[in-house]
């Protein structure tokens, strides 16, 4: 299937090349390939001062029991799937595939969902590899992603494997297991901000391996901040992070974990971590952090910076 890159044949109505909205057991399932068509579309983009609205390649919302399974996506013009307020997703064996270069093609990116599962992909783009969202929906606090599951996956070039920066709504219970990360720009990703930003909590990331990714892990709770939103008191928080069996080469750093001074980092577990980077892991505004064996090894400075962080092994 390839994209119309004719804007006439996006609609207020159907905004993307394939829509759906209230639907029950859907499957798409199969061999094929669905072509974005992008490249004129980012350079629309580029020209229009990176204001132009782009339709994405698969938007399902507000539906259960979906299942997407084998296909091959490549070139969206934005972001190759989402799944909005949907309950009961498995994404699986699929290929995303987009330039480094091209802007905003996340390739999946699960929005206020509820039991997600996420295996076998490998996915090769210009944006966030995998972005768990949990933004508000017309300004209200709508269900949080819930019960995301990451499991067998492989991450080439794109921004990583994120969650946000949109949590006003709240993210509860990742588990991400076995995945790989090469020459991905970042690894494990959080980032929000005060006017997007909510609970983020019960985080398990295990039996991972990077290789060549300069920032392997990011908590980063004032990215893009932003003085002109709208919901000052949404306030991201981070709690019950465990990371236990990671493997990093060819770093430039080994990680930079920050809270905010009036949102701090709670319950930290850092287990197993075999690091090689340049510089050290930054622990900034936390409580509770253990480290427990551990080796990070780095060109210069100490392995470990710890600022307005307390707790244990470090």
């Amino acid at each position: 299937m390839l994209a119309s890159t004719n804007a006439a044949d996006y609609t207020s109505k159907l905004p993307n090349l394939i829509n759906g909205d209230s639907l029950t057991d859907v499957s798409l399932k199969g061999r094929g390939t669905i072509d974005g068509n992008g490249a004129i579309w980012w350079q629309r983009f580029r020209d229009s001062g990176k204001t132009l609205s782009r339709p994405r390649l698969i938007y399902i919302t507000r539906s259960t029991n979906l299942l997407i399974d084998g296909l091959t996506l490549i070139n969206s013009p934005s972001f190759h799937l989402v799944p909005s307020q949907c309950r009961y997703v498995t994404i699986q064996n699929l290929t995303i595939t987009a330039p480094l270069d091209s802007p905003n093609t996340d390739g999946i990116d699960p929005a206020n969902c509820t039991h997600v599962l996420i295996q076998n992909c490998t996915i090769d783009n210009g944006d966030d590899n995998i972005a768990i969202k949990g933004g508000r929906s017309n300004g209200q606090i709508i269900q949080p992603s819930q019960d995301i599951q990451i499991r067998n996956c492989q991450f080439l070039h794109g921004h990583g494997l994120s969650i946000g920066s949109e949590t006003s709504s709240g993210v509860t219970g990742v588990s991400v297991t076995n995945c790989t990360f090469t020459g991905t720009t970042n690894g494990i990703r959080i980032k929000s901000q005060s006017g997007l930003g909510g609970p983020i909590q019960g985080l398990s990331y295990k039996q991972i391996t990077m290789t060549d990714v300069p920032n392997p892990l990011i908590i980063d709770l004032a990215y893009s901040l932003n003085s002109n939103n709208g919901y000052p008191n949404d306030i991201p928080s981070v709690s019950g992070l465990t990371i236990d069996q990671l493997t990093v080469t060819g770093a430039k750093n080994a990680g930079s974990l920050v809270g905010l001074t009036n949102s701090l980092l709670q319950n930290l577990t850092l287990s197993n971590l075999h690091i090689n980077a340049r510089t050290g892991l930054v622990l900034q505004n936390a409580r509770n952090v253990a480290m427990n064996a551990y080796h990070i090894e780095v060109s210069s400075g100490p392995s470990v910076i710890a600022q307005n962080a307390i707790g244990t092994g470090f």
